[in-house]
């Protein structure tokens, strides 16, 4: 799939013609994207407003525009609906204002799927109707540190997700200025447009993986080493409507408001009213979030939250909770944190590969969706991106391919929990896992009049043994050890 479709029309004040001729052809859920140009004096990122209405039949989209510097104005749209649009600009600036144009919507190819959205309650799908299975790992400043690397580690994995942000922590290199000024002196008012396209570029390079980008838009590890953490009311909300025009028509982006709110000294409502700065200016409502300290009781009920953004903290008895939330807010739930495998000394980066393994596991069998981390030595894969050295990495990223993404026995549906150590997908697939306890045998009621598939499945060793196929009550043999699952699914 092509991610961006380039529609460029260089518009300058002494040139009359007629635009609305000009056709180009954009894939569903592809990115049209309109270049002007326009004036470059004063501060053209807040003095010119800029926007367009797109309709295509019945459909009407307002859109807003952003500027790129050197008197570059830009429009992104992600059209949903195939056929013609046509579009007009708004604006306040002569040289912008009334440009008219269309283009064609076309059939999206095989590998477009659209962007994710919350399924059936508790899951997620892409527009295309395709179920989405989140298994994430955490890159927080993997872009500033560590690209080419980090993207050739994730190429050809399980994972689909990637939770990173733009601004980089305390120990972090900053390669471009993300503002105009510096450290501790910076003007929010004026973005660096070659920042903010190394951003954009680092989605769309996700997106070609097909990895969602779950970007963290604020986050406490500045500590006073940068001042970006340092931003007035108005600078924040000018900063959140420049981030939504620019990266929203990807669609694999997603928005986490904050990460660990709880560390950031502000008010709950703090959060909510950037929160509704996000929703109210993304046109295409992408998943959206906050992600607070372990045991935080963050209110995720909220209209504009999409899906809870969990964290534990070493009490692994949590895990078991993990299937009330789903209840308890009727939204998906994904544990973003629950520790990193690695040998640094809080003891949230310093679990081994099988208790990372494990604790991935238990929230699958919770029904939740889960996201990995690596913390080695200096480079810390979490927070630089590289390539990860840890046992866990390879493990977790089988569980996505084994279980969410296998093409010969594909679950139905996302997962139920039944039991503590069960969930199913509907009536057709079951998946038991037994993490730190072993036995040799396993007793099952399968439902009589249907034959079930059965497998032992070694989540450390990354094996399957497929023992037959089975109906009524059956027991079945398996090894006597630790982090065993077994799948039970219906044959045709």
């Amino acid at each position: 799939m092509k991610l961006i479709a380039l529609f460029l029309i260089l518009l300058f004040p002494t040139v009359h013609s007629c635009q609305s001729q000009i056709e180009s052809e954009v894939e569903k859920w592809d990115i049209f994207e309109l270049t002007l140009k326009g004036p470059s004096k004063g501060n053209p990122f807040t003095e010119v407003e800029l926007s367009a209405t797109l309709t295509n039949g019945g459909e009407k989209e307002n859109i807003k525009g952003f500027y790129d510097g050197d008197g570059v104005y830009k429009i992104r749209f992600m059209p949903s609906k195939e056929g013609t649009w046509n579009y007009k600009t708004q604006s306040n600036r002569s040289a912008l204002k009334g440009k008219k144009g269309k283009f064609k919507c076309t059939a999206p190819s095989t590998n477009n799927k659209g962007l994710v959205q919350v399924a059936e309650n508790y899951h997620f799908s892409y527009a295309n109707g395709e179920s989405y299975y989140p298994v994430g790992t955490t890159l927080y400043c993997w872009e500033l540190e560590n690209y080419d690397e980090t993207l050739q580690s994730l190429k050809g994995t399980g994972y689909n997700k990637v939770r990173y942000m733009p601004f980089p922590h305390k120990n972090n290199k900053l390669p471009i200025k993300p503002f105009k000024g510096e450290n501790h002196n910076w003007d929010f008012s004026r973005p660096n447009p070659e920042f903010w396209k190394m951003i954009e570029q680092s989605v769309a390079d996700l997106g070609e993986l097909g990895i969602q980008a779950d970007f963290i838009l604020f986050h406490p590890y500045d500590r006073k080493e940068f001042g970006l953490d340092k931003m007035t009311a108005d600078e924040r909300k000018f900063y959140l409507e420049y981030v939504v025009a620019r990266l929203s028509a990807y669609q694999n982006v997603w928005w986490s408001m904050v990460n660990e709110y709880d560390l950031i000294d502000k008010t709950v409502e703090y959060w909510d009213t950037l929160g509704l700065i996000v929703a109210e200016a993304d046109p295409y409502n992408h998943l959206l979030s906050v992600h607070g300290l372990p045991g935080s009781k963050y209110d995720w009920n909220k209209d504009w939250v999409t899906h809870v953004s969990y964290q534990i903290s070493r009490d692994v008895e949590e895990l078991t909770d993990l299937h009330t939330f789903k209840s308890q807010y009727n939204k998906p739930v994904i544990l973003d944190e629950y520790g990193y495998e690695g040998d640094i000394g809080a003891y949230w980066g310093k679990l081994s590969g099988e208790e990372e393994v494990f604790r991935h596991w238990s929230a699958t069998i919770q029904g939740a969706y889960a996201t990995h981390g690596e913390s080695y030595g200096n480079e810390l894969y979490f927070w630089k991106g590289g390539t990860p050295v840890g046992e866990s990495f390879d493990r977790v990223s089988w569980l996505a391919n084994e279980i969410y993404q296998n093409h010969e026995k594909p679950i139905p549906s996302g997962l139920t929990n039944i039991s503590k150590n069960g969930a199913k997908a509907g009536d057709t697939y079951y998946l038991y896992y037994y993490g730190k306890t072993s036995a040799t045998s396993k007793t099952f009621d399968l439902p009589k009049g249907s034959s079930f598939l059965v497998d032992v499945i070694d989540t450390w060793e990354m094996s399957i043994e497929e023992k037959g196929i089975y109906t009524g009550r059956v027991t079945i043999e398996i090894p006597a050890k630790q982090y065993i699952a077994i799948r039970v699914f219906k044959t045709e």
